[in-house]
């Protein structure tokens, strides 16, 4: 991985009785209706992927590739926060070109990475709308009759699971049917405007930008991306497509799987972050 660059919505309703409606048909002002927020369910945090070396537990034995990523994300994290100062910077979409260049992974990791910070309340979000892949990273079993937090269907809040104290992570399951409904509808818009008020930051895990075009609707709603590109691999022409879509949203770009980190002497091959990591493709 290379980074080369880098209230509560709350409405009254307040209807007061006209003087000439009979006296049956008057009513008082509505009370506001207060839905407390559903109890986040914790997560076994023994099943998340090795891959996610962020959250790995305190005393965890760690191999020379996985220390070696972990340094990597409090690099990035330490980017972020700067940036996070410096723009007001509260939600931050990862993503890619096309399909298997570990975004997902990327994404896991700097949610974790950023849950170390004392303070820091942070949300993930699944928002791949055709093939949310979160939950597997997690080892979350979908769920019998799973209902898609993003398809109106429930509240958002009722699909959160826990797995820190500073860290939730918002998992979908399954893919929509009718995405464009989704994408079409101002949802999207209330979800995030919720999560930025119960969230200091929020990091969002998308589809590819070429693969489909779900994601160029995110790409206005948030306030930067995080772009990832697989070293060796990724075709220059998509990169260069995939980020004029993005345009001025993007602060960096992640290198992932390099087959060598000069600066740290190691020389590994198909790992997550600059060189290191897992070989299984978590897309």
């Amino acid at each position: 991985m290379n980074l080369t660059s880098v209230k509560e919505a709350g409405g009254t309703l307040k209807t007061v009785a006209p003087a000439d409606r009979p006296e049956h048909e008057k009513i008082g002002p509505v009370l506001p209706l207060t839905t407390p927020r559903p109890a986040a369910r914790p997560l076994d945090g023994s099943k998340i992927r090795r891959s996610v070396v962020t959250l790995a537990p305190a005393g965890a034995e760690l191999d020379d590739r996985q220390q070696v990523m972990a340094e990597q994300f409090r690099h990035l994290r330490t980017k972020i926060r700067a940036l996070r100062k410096d723009l007001q910077m509260r939600t931050v979409l990862v993503t890619s070109s096309l399909p298997g260049e570990g975004k997902t992974t990327i994404a896991a990791n700097l949610a974790g990475t950023l849950s170390r910070i004392e303070g820091m309340r942070v949300l993930l979000l699944d928002f791949d709308l055709r093939k949310p892949a979160l939950h597997t990273v997690f080892g979350v079993d979908v769920p019998p009759r799973a209902v898609s937090p993003l398809k109106g269907e429930a509240n958002w809040q009722q699909s959160i699971y826990r797995v820190n104290r500073r860290l939730d992570v918002l998992l979908t399951f399954t893919a929509l049917a009718e995405p464009d409904l989704l994408l079409q509808s101002t949802r999207l818009e209330h979800i995030l405007a919720e999560a930025r008020s119960e969230y200091d930051i929020v990091v969002l895990d998308s589809a590819p930008l070429l693969a489909v075009a779900d994601t160029q609707v995110l790409v206005p709603l948030v306030d930067c991306a995080l772009f990832v590109v697989n070293a060796n691999e990724t075709p220059i022409g998509a990169a260069q497509e995939a980020l004029g879509m993005l345009r001025d949203k993007v602060v960096g770009s992640i290198v992932n799987r390099v087959d060598r980190l000069k600066s740290e002497g190691y020389y590994l091959k198909s790992g997550y972050g600059y060189a290191y990591g897992s070989h299984r493709s978590e897309e």
